[in-house]
Formats: structure tokens, sequence, C-alpha cells
């Protein structure tokens, strides 16, 4: 299944639980239940930004949802120029996250703040590689 594929077929949904409206999308349970995920991400990758100390970058006056474009575009744009792969990313975030024991008894605010380390570890590695390319 494509990413595609699993968007639409969750864009269906809406239509079987008959959800037509803000107002009754803010009463269903399981879209709240998919939107916590996503909303999470999004703290996780702003958070990021800012823990990467390159909040600079980004257009001023960005919300949440704003720097967490940015963050999902920088690390396009790291892949795209050869920066990091998927699997050095991969291997970058697990490591992270076992270095601060994601998953762990830790609380629910110490997990965000891992989770968003292990993203600022990669856009900072991005922006190193951008600086040293440029600086040739």
């Amino acid at each position: 299944m494509t990413g595609v594929s699993l968007f639409e077929d969750l864009r269906a949904l809406l239509e079987t639980k008959g959800i037509h409206s803000l107002e009754s999308a803010l009463r269903n349970k399981e879209l709240a239940k998919l939107g916590d995920p996503l909303t999470n991400l999004i703290f996780f990758l702003a958070a990021a930004l800012r823990l990467a100390e390159l909040r600079h970058l980004a257009p001023s006056r960005l919300d949440a949802h704003g720097l967490g474009d940015c963050v999902e575009a920088m690390i396009a744009y790291g892949w795209l120029r050869g920066f990091l792969t998927i699997p050095e990313a991969t291997q970058t975030l697990h490591e992270q996250f076992v270095r601060t024991g994601v998953g762990t008894t830790q609380s629910k605010a110490e997990r965000n703040e891992a989770v968003a380390m292990g993203f600022a570890v990669l856009l900072q590695q991005i922006w190193e590689h951008e600086q040293a390319e440029n600086s040739v």
C-alpha cells in the first residue's frame, strides 16, 4: 500500500463514519486518536529545530506546524543533496533514542524531549554538511 492510497483510505473513513463537518470531527474519538501522533510529530519537529539551534533559518512568525514543515523540507533537502541517507538517518535516530532511553520509564515530557533531540541531531548534521559544502 502506498502512502497515497493509505491517505485516501483514511479520507474514505470520514464518509464511512459520517464525519462531514468540523463539529462532527471534534466529537469523534477515533479521529482524535489519529490526530494525536500527527500533532506529536509536528511538536517534535518544531522542538527539534529549536534544540538544533537552527530556528533562525526558518521564517519568523511561524507556528509549530509551519516550523514542522521547515524541518521536513530540511530533511528532504539533506537527503536529496546526499547529506544523509535513510539508513543513516534511521541509525542516528536509533542511537539517540537508545542513548536517551526512549521507551523506558521516562515521563511523556522526557520522551518528547528525547525524540526532539534525535531529530535535532539530524538537523545539525544536515546544517554542518551544508556549511562545509559552502565553505569550499
